[in-house]
């Protein structure tokens, strides 16, 4: 089972997240927030925001996954497996092919680990790779969405809220190897403000960034290209790390990372593929910092 040694929450910012301002105060709750992981030192620390682009405070999960643990496990992303309607954390490992989510209270405490009764192993994981978390079922349930580079293949393990995989359909869209040496799946949310999500693309060489619009019920029903773009000399710099509404004005934004300036940016989005906006939060993750820290995740940790 992934890593089950509790360590006690930090209390303080660890030297190596070298951060641009002090938090001034707790964070609200219900606000994105951005999840990060050191794989030596085995912590993960949310970065909690007000929602206005101002980051409140590092919470330290209460459970590590270092050394050894990271060798074998990945952060898939975040999202609610237990339907408490909090964020938890889905780990993926390639080896014993197991996917196991670390349950949250909402507020750091890792409370306990859930497996998910499907595995991905290694003949699996040689093909296939999960790529975002989201519900593609419309049922209010966290769904895992996979990767399949060489046939093309985009396929859901659809979730039951306790663990047990109930079905595995395709997208009606494949991407396959022309097509995934250009475009990697980012994350996932609503991008069209339809309330289903949706699965969103970037494409480095290019610099398109595009939602490939759900229903629901797996169908693709278009492909909605955000008004900006990210292209060779931005994506040597910046990564897309994640999807969550970071401005409070329940749309979701896109998260960018600057490992050389450190900068955090959020694209904030308009619902309908317009970008308004780059506000950068106020906290950053540079050189020093980005050699030991990688963003993982968004959703609320605190």
């Amino acid at each position: 089972m992934l890593g089950r040694k509790i360590a006690a929450v930090a209390g303080v910012v660890s030297a190596a997240l070298a951060f641009a301002v002090a938090p001034p105060a707790e964070a609200v709750a219900g606000n994105a927030d951005l999840l990060w992981h050191d794989a030596k030192t085995g912590e993960l620390g949310a970065w909690l925001t007000d929602g206005h682009g101002t980051v409140l405070k590092d919470n330290r999960l209460s459970w590590k996954c270092g050394p050894d643990c990271a060798n074998q496990w990945r952060v898939v992303g975040a999202g609610d497996f237990d339907n408490d309607f909090t964020s938890d954390v889905l780990w993926h490992n390639a080896t014993t092919g197991e996917l196991s989510a670390w349950i949250l209270d909402g507020q750091g405490t890792v409370t306990k680990a859930l497996s998910l009764d499907w595995k991905c192993g290694p003949e699996c994981a040689n093909q296939w790779k999960a790529v975002a978390i989201g519900d593609f079922n419309a049922d209010n349930k966290s769904d895992v969405v996979w990767h399949n580079a060489t046939t093309g293949q985009v396929s859901v393990w659809l979730l039951d809220g306790n663990g047990h995989v109930t079905g595995n359909p395709d997208l009606s869209w494949p991407c396959g190897p022309a097509c995934a040496n250009q475009w990697k799946v980012v994350g996932a949310g609503d991008f069209n403000e339809d309330g289903l999500d949706d699965l969103l693309w970037h494409n480095a060489t290019t610099g398109e960034v595009s939602a490939w619009l759900l229903n629901g019920k797996q169908t693709v029903t278009g492909d909605l290209k955000l008004s900006w773009k990210c292209g060779p000399d931005c994506a040597n710099q910046w990564q897309i790390v994640g999807v969550n509404d970071f401005d409070n004005d329940f749309k979701n934004d896109v998260v960018w990372h600057n490992a050389t300036t450190g900068e955090v940016a959020t694209w904030t989005l308009d619902g309908h593929g317009g970008v308004t906006g780059d506000p950068r939060l106020s906290w950053k993750c540079g050189p020093g910092c980005a050699n030991e820290w990688k963003a993982v995740a968004t959703g609320n940790f605190g």
